[in-house]
């Protein structure tokens, strides 16, 4: 099982009066389906260890290396998931159907182009200072992503796309592929900021 954080982060403060660190004393905004929510200081320590690795064991561990304690762990995830911010997504063909078809990714920096000798790959990020690099195919889901009221509709139409165009790439043309490329791909996309997931448009 897969944690993945929802939304766009909008700002966080810290209200802290003491000037250490203190968990409790945060408060993070995201935007998410059009609403902003505030998050206490537990969820936005999880929620942004969470854009770092989808993996809660992994995102436990990075958040509380920043101070949160255990009984701060139990409250934040349980404020992420009453709010929304957070989803889970089984990491197996139909899980990652499932979990594409509930959601959309948004690009949230520019492509840009072909890393110099590596056709295949394409960088993201600001002119001068790239903080990612997809596969074309990849590259075009992340770019068209805000186009489709879903990420698997968008996923299903490249590959379907590639498979027209002759594209002799599994990766590419096989659509439960390219989705779990791009599951993996997700936290070097989040934690630089390249993109953001919200929920599929028109989704009760």
């Amino acid at each position: 099982m897969r944690v993945v954080p929802l939304g766009r982060r909008l700002t966080v403060v810290d209200l802290s009066l003491s000037g250490q660190a203190d968990p409790a004393a945060v408060r993070g905004f995201v935007h998410v389906d059009g609403e902003q929510l505030e998050l206490g200081g537990p969820a936005t320590l999880l929620w942004d260890a969470a854009r770092r690795s989808g993996d809660p064991v992994e995102v436990e561990a990075l958040a509380r290396g920043w101070g949160l304690d255990d009984a701060g762990t139990t409250a934040g995830w349980a404020q992420l998931r009453e709010l929304g911010a957070v989803a889970d997504l089984e990491d197996t063909p139909d899980g990652r159907r499932d979990w594409a078809a509930a959601h959309t990714l948004h690009p949230l920096q520019p492509g840009l182009g072909e890393v110099p000798g590596r056709a295949a790959l394409h960088q993201v990020g600001l002119p001068g200072h790239p903080v990612a690099e997809l596969s074309r195919p990849l590259r075009d889901v992340w770019a068209w992503g805000p186009l489709f009221a879903d990420l698997w509709a968008s996923v299903t139409w490249h590959a379907a796309g590639y498979l027209a165009a002759g594209v002799d790439a599994p990766g590419a043309v096989d659509a439960d592929l390219l989705l779990a490329d791009l599951v993996e791909s997700l936290p070097a996309l989040l934690s630089t900021t390249a993109a953001y997931v919200d929920l599929a448009v028109g989704r009760p």
